[in-house]
């Protein structure tokens, strides 16, 4: 009999976690509840959820005694030791049963066992906190996990299930974590820009290598390389925490979108500031920076000043099959400055070719800039 009622309570189980009941299926359901107290304890075994009834109940409107009389009501209640009780017509006021085994008695004034008395209580308190559980459809939650990619030279925005705006750069990765406590996103490769939702009740935070980059109200963009991470603020405030893996407290398995946070924020960073950590949690660099520069892929483009030549060719290279090469050292470094269509590589290659001293090459799929035949003379 056990087992078969382990079985029911497992197809109910699956029922609930496949999307809501019909109505219809919603009342079985309730009838099979009331049934037994067996019924409830196997029930809320498989669901997992037990300790969460007491939250669930202290977070409804819905007054307790109401729910306790409907199921004090209810037509059919089985005690722990299997004895049918059903409610006496002249006795419901007073909280008096009789006993039916086999055939009906008159409802008996001697006192009866506490131990059937109790499990009648339990069952009933069960049976109303399941109620609770049911009127806020929160019988089984189903987190929101979902990754999203782009490919070499693809960009994309998306509008996550609270708002948040995401723009991933070419060549990224990112999970995305929501649940009823908090939103989690990993980047896990590349770069990501977040118009973050407002939502008080569930903190917003970006994992990457190590790092948890905590919202307060905030745009913001990081960008993941292998021997750092860039985070720059255009709007609002984070903070920037080294975090450890902790495990998880909920049921579902996701340890790894659980950190722990260790010591204070290795840095604040406002609107207008950037920062660069390293692997080892070392900023390499923090302070005032051109927003509209460092954030314009999102509009398709690359922007540059001061930057060494073989830095510039290397994020031309994440949108683009024709890949450049820098063969010389001395050219490699060479500062520049511009801004130019993130997939026009012609015309950048043209831009090079204009410079003093350089010269650009082309062999098959590739752009190999060197010096220019000049400057190799002068420098012999």
């Amino acid at each position: 009999m056990h087992a078969l009622i382990a079985e029911q309570a497992a197809e109910w189980y699956v029922a609930h976690r496949d999307g809501e009941l019909a109505p219809s299926q919603q009342q079985v359901f309730m009838c099979w509840l009331r049934a037994s107290p067996v019924h409830v304890a196997e029930y809320l075994s498989i669901a997992g959820m037990a300790r969460d009834i007491g939250g669930a109940a202290r977070q409804n409107t819905t007054p307790l005694q109401p729910l306790l009389r409907e199921a004090d009501m209810a037509e059919r209640v089985v005690s722990f030791d299997g004895t049918a009780y059903t409610p006496a017509p002249d006795a419901r006021a007073t909280g008096k049963y009789r006993r039916r085994a086999g055939r009906d008695h008159r409802a008996s004034h001697a006192p009866r066992r506490p131990f059937a008395r109790w499990g009648v209580g339990i069952a009933m308190s069960a049976l109303a906190a399941v109620a609770l559980f049911a009127g806020l459809q929160w019988f089984v939650y189903k987190p929101q996990l979902q990754s999203y990619a782009t490919r070499h030279g693809e960009q994309r925005s998306l509008q996550l299930p609270d708002n948040t705006v995401v723009r991933l750069n070419s060549d990224s990765t990112i999970a995305v974590h929501f649940d009823r406590r908090q939103r989690r996103v990993e980047v896990t490769r590349g770069q990501a820009y977040f118009e973050v939702a407002k939502d008080p009740a569930r903190p917003f935070g970006v994992q990457v290598d190590g790092l948890l980059i905590k919202d307060i109200g905030t745009t913001f963009d990081i960008y993941r390389q292998r021997a750092d991470t860039t985070v720059t603020v255009a709007e609002g405030q984070v903070q920037v925490w080294r975090a450890v893996p902790a495990p998880s407290t909920g049921w579902f398995g996701l340890d790894r979108y659980h950190s722990a946070l260790q010591g204070r924020p290795i840095v604040d960073l406002t609107a207008g500031h950037q920062a660069r950590i390293a692997a080892s949690g070392q900023v390499e660099s923090q302070g005032p920076i051109d927003v509209q520069r460092a954030t314009a892929w999102t509009q398709g483009n690359i922007a540059f000043e001061n930057q060494a030549i073989a830095a510039v060719a290397a994020e031309f290279n994440r949108y683009n099959n024709l890949q450049i090469s820098v063969s010389d050292p001395r050219i490699a470094m060479l500062p520049i400055s511009g801004t130019f269509d993130a997939h026009d590589v012609s015309t950048f290659a043209a831009f090079l070719d204009s410079l003093p001293d350089v010269h650009v090459e082309t062999h098959g799929q590739q752009l190999v800039v060197v010096a220019s035949r000049g400057s190799q003379r002068r420098h012999k």
